[in-house]
C-alpha cells in the first residue's frame, strides 16, 4: 500500500486549518528587514520605502469589476475573520506578480475589510485616491498579490507623548511633518506633536488646525514623501522595521510637483528611475520648459533637468559633478526627491532591481 503524501495527510488531519496554514505559511515567515534614520536639523526629504508586515498573501482566480473585487484561488473560500489583524488597520493589496500581463505588477488597491469580511473567498476593494488605477483588468487572474497595513503617523514617530520629535504648544515650537498629499491645493498637510495641557493630553495635531482632532492615526501611503522640519540642534535617529519589496514599485505622478519616496530599499539615480522619455519623461530645449527632479543635499536644493537631444540628457542647474547628471545618487533609501511634471504620467513605474 501506497504512503499518502504530505499535503493530502496534513489536511485530512488538521482540516480547513491545515489548509490555511498552508496558504499562510510563506508569508508567516516573511524576511523582515531594519532600515535606520538619521536626520539633522532642519529640512530633510524622508521616504519610507518599506512595507508593514503582510496580512495575508494569495493568487487571484479572477477579477470581478461589476462589484469591485478579486476571487482569491482558496479552496475551502478563504474567511478573512480568520487572518490574524485582519480590520485592526486601513491595508491595501498591491500586485506582487501578474503572469498573464505583466503590466499589471505593483499595481495597488485600497481594501474594505469590513465588505471583505462578508464575502468569503473574495478581496473587497474599494475606490480611493490611494489606487493606482480604477479599474480591475481581466488579465489579474493569476497574478500574486498581498495585503499590508498602512503606515501611520503614531507607528513610524510613536503617539504625541512618546516620539522623539520635538514637542510644543504650537507649530513654532515643535517640529513638524509635511506629508504628501495630491488631494489637497497646498500638494501638503502639516503635522505637529502637541504638548498636553490642563484640559488635553498630548495629542498630534494639524498644523492648520492646532486645538482640532486628533491625528496620530493619519495614513502614510505607499509612495507617499514627507518634510520633516526639525527646530531641535541635535540628530532625530530612530529605526523603521518591515518587509521589502521585491516587485515593481507604481506611484502615478500628476502634473506640477509630486514627492516620491521610490518604494525601494536601494540608493536610486536618475538612470535607475528610468528617468527617459520612454518611461514619461518630458525633455525640452530649455529647463523651464522640461520636467525636473529635485532633492536636498544639507539643506541646499539641488535641481536637475532634462533636456531633448539625442539622447535627452539631464543636466544639473546648480552644481558641476563628477559623474554623469544621470549617475548622480540624488535619492538614499530613507530620503524622497521631489519630481515636477509638466504632464500627468499616472502609469510611472519604478522597476525592481535586486
Amino acid at each position: 500500500m501506497k504512503n499518502p503524501d504530505f499535503s493530502s495527510t496534513f489536511i485530512r488531519s488538521f482540516g480547513k486549518l491545515g489548509l490555511f496554514l498552508l496558504l499562510l505559511s510563506s508569508r508567516l515567515f516573511a524576511e523582515t528587514v531594519q532600515l535606520p534614520y538619521s536626520l539633522t536639523p532642519g529640512m530633510s526629504y524622508v521616504g519610507v520605502p518599506l512595507l508593514r508586515p503582510a496580512l495575508f498573501s494569495g493568487n487571484i482566480t479572477r477579477a470581478d469589476l461589476s462589484n469591485f473585487r478579486l476571487q482569491v484561488n482558496s479552496y475551502p473560500p478563504i474567511d478573512f475573520a480568520t487572518v490574524p489583524g485582519w480590520g485592526t488597520s486601513p491595508c491595501f493589496l498591491e500586485i506582487s506578480a501578474s503572469p498573464n500581463d505583466a503590466t499589471l505588477e505593483g499595481e495597488r488597491y485600497e481594501v474594505d475589510p469590513v465588505r471583505t469580511l462578508k464575502e468569503k473567498g473574495f478581496v473587497v476593494l474599494k475606490s480611493s485616491p490611494y489606487n493606482t488605477r480604477a479599474d480591475l483588468p481581466a488579465g489579474l487572474a493569476g497574478a500574486s498579490f498581498s495585503i499590508h497595513p498602512h503606515w501611520t503617523l503614531a507607528i513610524l514617530f510613536g503617539n504625541a507623548a512618546t516620539t522623539a520629535l520635538g514637542k510644543g504648544l504650537n507649530t513654532a515650537a515643535s517640529d513638524e511633518i509635511h506629508l504628501y498629499d495630491p488631494t489637497v491645493p497646498s500638494g501638503f498637510r502639516s503635522f505637529f506633536p502637541r504638548l498636553g495641557d490642563s484640559k488635553n493630553p498630548p495629542s498630534w495635531r494639524l498644523s492648520s488646525n492646532p486645538t482640532g482632532l486628533e491625528q496620530s492615526q493619519t495614513l502614510f501611503p505607499p509612495g507617499y514623501g514627507m518634510i520633516l522640519v526639525r527646530k531641535g540642534k541635535e540628530n532625530l535617529t530612530f529605526a523603521v522595521s518591515g518587509e521589502p519589496r521585491t516587485h515593481a514599485f507604481r506611484f502615478p505622478l500628476r502634473a506640477g510637483a509630486n514627492l516620491l519616496a521610490p518604494g525601494h530599499i536601494k540608493d536610486f539615480s536618475l538612470k535607475g528611475l528610468l528617468a527617459i522619455p520612454s518611461n514619461g519623461f518630458v525633455a525640452s530645449l530649455k529647463p523651464e520648459s522640461s520636467d525636473q527632479v529635485s532633492f536636498l543635499v544639507g539643506q541646499r536644493k539641488e535641481s536637475f533637468a532634462l533636456l531633448a537631444g539625442s539622447p535627452a540628457r539631464w543636466i544639473s542647474l546648480q552644481s558641476r559633478y563628477s559623474l554623469s547628471p544621470a549617475e548622480v545618487v540624488i535619492a538614499p533609501a530613507t530620503k524622497a526627491l521631489e519630481i515636477r511634471k509638466l504632464k500627468a504620467d499616472p502609469d510611472f513605474i519604478v522597476p525592481y532591481a535586486p
